[in-house]
């Protein structure tokens, strides 16, 4: 809580009576609308981007400055709420609104002309809503569906899986997980047949491989590993479950930003920590076959899923690294 009260990230704005306490994407909608509606003189803004917990001190001072509050947040009331029991705390009795049938809704992400619609509603400042554009000769746009970034490897990756089990003659079932590799279930890839929640690749395949009698191939990026997959794969050494797991190691998280993994040695501000390996805490886990390589080099990745699935049938789960840097990682992400 300490941490929160003097977070840089929980920060104050301008001045004036009129209060507005937002987070996340909500913030920039809040300045968009603060100056296209002329009130940067009478509004203040407190934007909570350290919010768990909340910074209590703060929030009160923001509150004892303001006639009235406007709550700006996606989904659940959360600093609504939060903001109002700190001011009940304090005593405070000043308006202060977010969700409601007038105001926001929980439904659904927020754009800038609601926001800048319902703060002009709210502190009752005139505003002019925008004419959309008209787009009556503007032909349809063309369909453009996700698609893993130019030069990704588990493109690579998700062929040679394809041709392993065309070569073995097996009928294969693919889970995925959560992270980029997840677009490999669209068009032409079509390399996954179900996802369900972080870490379910690994915690369903077995039951797959017993309920359906077919070969179970499934997927799971590093990161996603190390939050979520070790749990179920320990399930499936115990029990010895007859599935092929590929481990998509590209060096970082890089749906989300390109954070560092456990592998990358280094804390999130850069600090060298000690680095974890896939490979040893695979084979702590009791997995007698565990095998990495770069998912270019292609023939070898090809041979060795084949390896890994005629070794489960017999052995219980087999692993697989795909090891390839993201390119979209910056240099210290791809050690």
């Amino acid at each position: 809580r300490e941490l929160s009260e003097t977070s840089p990230y929980n920060r104050l704005e301008g001045e004036g009576p009129w209060g507005i306490i937002c987070n996340g994407v909500s913030y920039n909608y809040v300045r968009d609308a603060v100056a296209d509606l002329g009130i940067a003189d009478q509004a203040r803004i407190l934007r909570i981007g350290f919010c768990h917990p909340l910074p209590p001190r703060k929030i009160t001072e923001f509150l004892k400055g303001c006639e009235k509050v406007l709550v700006v947040e996606e989904g659940e009331p959360y600093l609504e709420e939060g903001v109002k029991a700190i001011a009940q705390e304090a005593g405070l009795t000043l308006p202060i609104r977010g969700k409601a049938p007038e105001l926001f809704s929980r439904l659904y992400e927020f754009d800038p002309g609601m926001v800048r619609r319902v703060v002009g509603s709210y502190f009752g400042v005139p505003w002019t809503a925008r004419l959309p554009v008209d787009l009556k000769d503007v032909p349809p746009i063309p369909q453009r569906p996700p698609t893993l970034c130019a030069g990704c490897s588990h493109r690579a990756t998700y062929y040679e899986v394809r041709k392993a089990a065309e070569e073995l003659g097996i009928e294969t079932i693919y889970p995925s997980d959560i992270g980029c590799y997840t677009l490999g279930l669209l068009p032409p890839l079509s390399m996954a047949d179900y996802l369900i929640c972080m870490g379910s690749s690994t915690g369903t395949a077995g039951g797959f491989s017993k309920a359906s009698g077919r070969k179970v191939v499934s997927f799971i990026g590093d990161s996603t590993f190390f939050h979520s997959g070790l749990s179920g794969l320990i399930n499936a050494v115990f029990n010895r479950h007859d599935f092929t797991l590929v481990i998509l190691d590209n060096g970082t998280t890089a749906m989300t930003g390109n954070q560092p993994t456990p592998a990358t040695g280094k804390g999130a501000g850069g600090e060298p920590l000690q680095a974890v390996r896939i490979e040893s805490l695979v084979r702590g886990c009791g997995v007698t076959f565990c095998r990495v390589e770069d998912p270019y080099k292609v023939d070898k990745f090809v041979t060795l899923v084949r390896e890994g699935v005629r070794h489960s049938r017999e052995h219980g789960p087999a692993v697989v690294v795909a090891r390839h840097p993201c390119p979209l990682a910056t240099p210290g992400d791809k050690k």
